[in-house]
């Protein structure tokens, strides 16, 4: 194993408890689920499905796909340091205390709201390809493509010498061999001094002063740079508008299903608040201090 992955295991294991606090409020007693068991402590066993809960949270935190025999050994090592930890008497009254009590039940509280939202709202709203296409269509000013451009240009050391090759230019001379014979930006100038696809707000500004005016094919005048002196083409426009719509269908999808989900929350509370005894007393919360 390298160092890498070596520290990436040593700060997942730090935090394995909480994880594994998780499954012991969802399943209750692995026991009585009839998990295997894959070790025991002092006669309590340790259950598979913590060893397998470790084992895809460690893969989601480092991105792997495959875990080693060595990684899970290190995982279970660490379930069994954990078990002889819960068993000690020291740690056993730490059960009773108030601050432990209180975050263990607030945590307990938040996972079970969280499923009762999941089983009444999130498991019940779904957005249909045809609800995504209206959504586009209504909306078309939010995927406007940016202005942009292909082009190409010279770049010269200084403006005599950018003079003289537009000079040539205006005779009939062909961009493409003089980019080649004269340009200083050599690896552009082997690609016919292609500048590649440039979208507006996203180069020099005074490039985009001179490219976003040029008609296709047109050769601009000497535009003066911190690089040198350029002279400029556009070999194409873009005219696509809008972005496509394959191109932003998911996060138009994503953003349906989060406002129905805003909005299933918003009824869901309005309905739990119907026939409920509140009273909310703004001069502890309004104006003071967090």
């Amino acid at each position: 194993m390298n160092i890498k992955h070596l520290l990436q295991l040593i700060f997942f294991l730090l935090s394995i408890g909480v994880m594994i606090l998780l499954v012991d409020i969802v399943t209750h007693s692995s026991a009585e689920s009839g998990d295997p068991v894959i070790a025991t402590v002092n006669n309590v066993p340790v259950p598979k499905s913590q060893l397998d809960l470790a084992i895809e949270a460690y893969k989601s935190q480092t991105n792997k796909k495959q875990v080693t025999d060595d990684e899970k050994s290190k995982m279970t090592r660490s379930l069994i340091t954990r078990q002889l930890i819960l068993n000690l008497e020291e740690v056993d009254l730490l059960r009773k205390d108030k601050n432990i009590v209180s975050k263990v039940k607030e945590f307990e509280n938040q996972l079970v709201i969280k499923s009762y939202i999941d089983r009444k709202i999130g498991n019940k709203i779904t957005v249909t390809d045809e609800e995504i296409r209206i959504y586009y269509q209504n909306n078309l000013n939010e995927f406007i493509n940016p202005p942009k451009v292909l082009a190409s240009h010279i770049l010269l050391r200084d403006n005599d010498k950018a003079m003289e090759i537009k000079e040539r230019l205006k005779q009939g001379e062909s961009f493409d061999e003089l980019v080649k014979k004269y340009s200083i930006d050599l690896p552009m100038a082997l690609e016919g001094g292609s500048m590649g696809t440039i979208e507006k707000g996203k180069s020099l500004p005074e490039l985009e002063k001179v490219l976003f005016l040029l008609k296709e094919g047109e050769i601009s005048e000497i535009v003066t740079t911190r690089y040198g002196s350029h002279i400029l083409r556009v070999d194409k426009i873009y005219d696509d508008k809008y972005k496509a719509f394959d191109e932003v269908k998911d996060h138009i999808q994503k953003k349906l299903l989060l406002q129905k989900e805003a909005k299933a929350f918003d009824d869901m509370a309005l309905e739990l608040e119907k026939g409920s005894d509140i009273k909310i007393f703004n001069d502890l919360i309004l104006g003071s201090a967090p």
